[in-house]
């Protein structure tokens, strides 16, 4: 039977989930927890509504467990929960969830709250183990292993703690800082990749996360900085987030299988936002963020690779993470993207009558569009090199890449002028 169990809330217990009767998971939040001003569990739970029963919570909580069938399985065995059962697998690693919020057995909610912490060193060679372990031993390859990176949960992670140049474990009330990834096993350097791409949107004046390419050893990997952290007095304190999905409602990350599209993700930043400053600001962010994805050929830019910052009323569109451009690797026929331009997946065949369409269905102007998508095009294949040359290329992985990546980004950013 599972586990009835008690939702803490930036340390603040706001609710319970259980499974009804019929078999749906129910969300009560506390009285607390519906004052004026509160951080929301998600957008898609308001606290007007004292329960919420159905798709929405078991979205919700869904999402903050791994995707990856293996990895879901690993932690079935490590604590004997069942990997079929959301609530008995929040029960077991519901304390170190994305973000502020964390599940627990409602006996042990002061316990919870009240835990203390520590960090426990971890040598480089030990987290070389734990990598390949993540990255398992099936070959790599420069193709792609299929339309979308993330179909069964493909990105395995590694959450760890880092404090003046040392690495650390966090346990107990600990908080991690930063996410390691050896990247899709099946893709030549993808971690490599990743990390160049984000580097090269931030150079275009994105808002990402902050990332770092490390060997460890014989294990490389792409380093990422936690957005849901945040540093003050009190030590490293957790930010509550969600990603789009979870704000919708909605369990399908892709748009062509029925997940959200660009329309349906702005009219959320719009009616969520505290302000009209902040609903814009969010909305031209995404914009651009779409915009980038399209034009680097990033292939897996779904909504769930999307997230809100939450604070009180206030509702952030987080730095962008998790971006990548397919085109170091040769790929299916029609390379698609997973959200539509104008109605349109497939990445070549994107051009002006696209944008336009893009641009009337989210009301903005036309030329302003094409003109982004125009100076993208020009800036990426620098921002690019600008972005390998700062790779420590111990193995050689940056010159590999290089002579893969930088021809193919020449050829689309010339082919995505052209169609402009």
């Amino acid at each position: 039977m599972s586990p009835t169990l008690a939702v803490i809330l930036e340390r603040r217990l706001v609710g319970h989930v259980e499974r009804t009767r019929a078999g749906a998971i129910r969300l009560t939040y506390t009285e607390d927890a519906r004052e004026l001003g509160r951080t929301p569990l998600s957008l898609s739970l308001p606290t007007d509504s004292r329960s919420h029963a159905g798709d929405a919570v078991l979205t919700f909580v869904r999402a903050l467990l791994p995707e990856s069938n293996a990895t879901m399985a690993a932690i079935a065995r490590h604590t004997g929960a069942d990997p079929d059962d959301v609530l008995a697998m929040l029960e077991a690693i519901g304390k170190d969830c994305a973000g502020a919020v964390q599940f627990c057995l409602p006996d042990d909610v002061d316990a919870t709250i009240d835990r203390a912490g520590e960090l426990v060193p971890v040598a480089d060679g030990n987290i070389e183990q734990r990598l390949a372990a993540l990255r398992m031993s099936e070959e790599t390859s420069w193709t792609m292993p299929g339309e979308h990176w993330s179909l069964g949960g493909a990105q395995n992670k590694l959450a760890l703690r880092r404090e003046g140049g040392r690495w650390f474990e966090a346990k107990g009330a600990e908080a991690t800082s930063h996410i390691l990834k050896p990247g899709i096993r099946q893709l030549a350097y993808q971690a490599l990749v990743e990390h160049v791409t984000m580097r090269a949107a931030a150079a275009c004046g994105l808002d990402v996360a902050d990332t770092d390419y490390v060997e460890f050893k014989t294990e490389p990997a792409v380093i990422v900085t936690r957005f849901d952290r945040r540093r003050d007095a009190a030590g490293l304190t957790r930010v509550h987030q969600e990603d789009v999905c979870q704000a919708l409602g909605r369990s399908q990350k892709y748009e062509e299988y029925g997940g959200p599209g660009v329309r349906e993700i702005l009219h959320l930043l719009r009616e969520s936002a505290w302000n009209r400053t902040q609903a814009e600001r969010n909305a031209q962010r995404f914009v651009d963020a779409v915009i980038f994805n399209t034009v680097v050929a990033a292939p897996d830019a779904h909504a769930r690779n999307y997230a809100l910052l939450l604070a009180g009323g206030q509702v952030e569109l987080a730095p962008l993470y998790d971006v990548a451009t397919g085109l170091a690797y040769d790929s299916p026929a029609d390379r698609v993207l997973s959200m539509s331009v104008g109605g349109e997946f497939r990445i070549d065949r994107i051009g002006r009558e696209e944008w336009t369409r893009f641009a009337d269905e989210i009301g903005l102007s036309a030329q302003d569009v094409i003109d982004r998508a125009a100076w993208f095009a020009d800036s990426i294949p620098g921002a690019i090199r600008g972005a390998l040359s700062g790779v420590d290329d111990e193995d050689g992985a940056a010159n590999e890449l290089r002579r893969r990546l930088l021809p193919a980004v020449d050829a689309h950013m010339l082919r995505v002028t052209n169609a402009l």
